[in-house]
């Protein structure tokens, strides 16, 4: 990887996460962290590569469909916020 913004890099590092499903995918990857199951990282990064999968959807959308790209962009935007704030909850200083 690198800091190059003008192109898209998808990384093959999980399987290919396709557009859904999201909750069931971040639910699983959270309870997971819950319980210490050794799973936690490949659940959170094929539920990171889902979310990949959206806006790299919504740029296909742009010319055809601009309500799907913004709800598309909106649903990245959401479910980050959603994983940050479980992190907290896991954030023993905070």
């Amino acid at each position: 990887m690198n800091d190059d913004d003008s192109r898209i890099i998808l990384s093959p590092a999980f399987p290919d996460g396709g557009t859904d499903p999201l909750f069931g995918r971040l639910e699983r990857a959270a309870s997971n962290q819950v319980y210490e199951g050794g799973s936690m990282s490949f659940r959170y990064g094929i539920w990171a590569n889902t979310v990949r999968d959206n806006p790299v959807d919504a740029l296909a959308d742009i010319d055809d469909d601009s309500s799907d790209a913004s709800k598309k962009t909106t649903r990245c935007i959401n479910y980050f916020s959603a994983f940050a704030e479980i992190q907290r909850l896991f954030d023993v200083n905070g």
